[in-house]
């Protein structure tokens, strides 16, 4: 996904200095979230962002020399700057000339100008427009409007568009819920088999750590009828994992329960497993998945971090009620 700045809202000088460093902040941070949710953290910009008056008396350039603004919001600004290409440049259009020839007019905008370059490359795109909270009308979380082409006929052809719009905290969070929901949707409608997982887990799963035991069972064991539960559950716990802040809390996930103490005890060795650093450790918490078979997926949190072990992706382990 490619996010695109909404020039329309990058409307300078602002009222004031105090105004425009907190237009700068909601942006830059607005920026850096964003490129979290969808890993990426290229940019398309209207403009040479180096220089340009941000309000009266008040250019750019002192906004970087300014003391009162955040020295992380100003090396965030550098940032994105560096991962940034100008789409009004001469090199860009020559590149991407056949997708310039379209036109996006908003249904409504606050300004009388209402053809937007950005909306229209992030709708051709499939991205999300990044906006300047340069006025209350950029809060909306998605921009609507009539999007026509040139066809090969001479024609030109119109419809109805909308794209994800972000500028703020409140649209930011169901943009990243929106984009979750599409996300799981896709991948649990064309993951086949384990080994999709296997291929994808850096990215889908960042905070969760996988044992051997678990890296060979998904290449080995999960099939076509398990994969959309599997996948589902280790979202379930890629998101516990992101949000663990001490003690890990059960309620957090879906039906996890521990093994108990008799179980652990008489059936201690199908319960361990290997770490990634290569120590062992006995793992007691796990939660069901369905398929072919009666699954189980055992994992145990780790403390102090934001990480969770995957011991066992599998057929359910041996209890004492099954014994």
């Amino acid at each position: 996904m490619q996010m695109v700045v909404n020039e329309l809202s990058a409307k300078f000088p602002s009222s004031s200095a105090a105004d425009a460093r907190d237009v700068m902040e909601s942006f830059v941070n607005t920026y850096f979230r964003v490129k979290e949710i969808i890993h990426n953290d290229m940019i398309l910009v209207d403009r040479d962002y180096e220089s340009f008056l941000l309000a009266p008396g008040y250019r750019i350039e002192q906004w970087r020399n300014d003391r009162t603004v955040d020295m992380e919001i100003k090396r965030r600004f550098r940032s994105m700057l560096n991962r940034s290409a100008a789409y009004n440049s001469e090199e860009f259009r020559r590149e991407h000339e056949e997708m310039l020839c379209a036109e996006f007019q908003l249904e409504e905008s606050p300004l009388e100008d209402k053809v937007s370059i950005g909306c229209q490359l992030a709708y051709v795109l499939d991205g999300v427009a990044v906006s300047f909270l340069t006025d209350d009308y950029w809060k909306q979380p998605a921009i609507k409007g009539i999007y026509r082409s040139l066809q090969d006929t001479g024609e030109i052809e119109e419809e109805e568009a909308e794209i994800s719009n972000v500028s703020c905290k409140e649209n930011i969070e169901q943009f990243s819920s929106n984009h979750q929901k599409q996300t799981d949707k896709q991948n649990r409608n064309q993951f086949k088999s384990g080994v999709d997982i296997l291929e994808h887990r850096k990215e889908l799963f960042p905070n969760l750590l996988f044992c051997d035991s678990a890296l060979k069972q998904l290449q080995h064991d999960i099939g076509k009828t398990e994969i959309s539960q599997v996948y589902k559950k280790l979202m379930e716990l890629q998101r516990a994992a992101e949000k663990l802040d001490g003690a890990f809390n059960a309620k957090v996930l879906n039906h996890a329960t521990p093994e108990s103490v008799e179980t652990l005890k008489r059936f201690e060795e199908e319960h361990t497993f290997i770490l990634p650093d290569g120590s062992s450790q006995l793992f007691s918490w796990h939660i069901r998945f369905t398929g072919s078979y009666a699954g189980r997926i055992f994992f145990e949190p780790v403390a102090g971090e934001r990480h969770i072990y995957i011991g066992h992706v599998g057929k359910k382990l041996p209890t004492v009620e099954d014994h």
